[in-house]
């Protein structure tokens, strides 16, 4: 397959070009009119979406749901560019679902709370790299793909630009914005600023049970989430005599590999870049001190 069949462009985007990822299933999410109280997480791939969803799964059941990878993708948690809107219609109650769409492709509802994650560049690259590997089972060009990766020809479009779509609308009171570096490094911090931001009751029920929130940080560590949720490969069919393929979602989590994988030239090309489109946020201070 050629690099240039793995994306499709669907209203001048690009987008994931698989089998499981239908044009009718991609306009449905960028169509999809959001119910009041809906929770949606919005994400650029490999940025901590799914270390997100599963703290907010714990938050909102008080530490007892964890589905599996797959269950979570498809039923609990779906991901809409995959599934459609089908499996959301079909939810009861609360709802919460995922997309890798920027802030601009999508409808809103002032009544729906949105919460973006994002992640420093070199570690989402890197992460990235080895997640397309296992997902295409095939070997990527590290360089090619980083050259693909800064000049906006890659699935869902360039990274900085996606995290400008949402900081721009940074003051939206449905909107948090979460740091992948400071939800590590902050872990107590950060669960109670996303439970305060979906509701004062599961707020409250950390703030007076340490016990419980020490249980969903525990749940929801990398270590225990690489053990106990593998990744089911979407091409893997239920029946079939071939082996069920998994892949291999968590890597290494953490902070930094960006670094020892990128040259110190490819390290100053993101920077440079991301100083650029995102001058004077406060990413660019986190990140770099800026």
């Amino acid at each position: 397959m050629s690099e240039n069949s793995r994306i499709q462009m669907i209203r001048g985007h690009p987008f994931p070009n698989l089998a499981w990822f239908t044009k009718e299933h991609i306009e449905e999410t960028l169509d999809y009119d959001s119910r009041d109280g809906d929770f949606i997480i919005c994400s650029y791939p490999k940025t901590g979406t799914t270390w997100l969803q599963y703290i907010i799964l714990q938050i909102l059941s008080k530490g007892k749901e964890f589905p599996s990878f797959n269950e979570a993708l498809c039923k609990t948690v779906p991901f809409m560019e995959m599934t459609g809107r089908a499996p959301v219609d079909a939810m009861e109650g609360l709802r919460i679902y995922k997309h890798h769409c920027p802030f601009h492709l999508i409808k809103k509802n002032d009544k729906a709370k949105y919460l973006y994650i994002y992640r420093n560049p070199e570690d989402t690259f890197v992460s990235y790299y080895y997640f397309l590997q296992n997902l295409w089972e095939k070997n990527f060009d590290f360089d090619e793909l980083f050259e693909k990766f800064i000049a906006k020809d890659v699935e869902y479009g360039r990274y900085f630009e996606h995290i400008q779509s949402f900081l721009a609308h940074k003051k939206d009171k449905n909107l948090l914005i979460v740091s992948y570096e400071n939800l590590y490094n902050n872990r107590k911090e950060e669960y109670l600023r996303i439970a305060r931001f979906l509701g004062e009751d599961y707020y409250q029920n950390l703030v007076k049970d340490e016990g419980l929130l020490n249980q969903i940080i525990e749940k929801t560590s990398f270590d225990n989430m690489k053990k106990n949720l593998p990744f089911v490969h979407p091409g893997s069919k239920e029946g079939s005599e071939e082996p069920v393929k998994t892949v291999n979602f968590f890597r290494k989590g953490g902070i930094g590999d960006g670094k020892n994988k990128l040259t110190e030239s490819q390290i100053k090309r993101i920077r440079d870049i991301a100083s650029e489109v995102l001058k004077g946020t406060e990413v660019i201070k986190e990140w770099y001190g800026e």
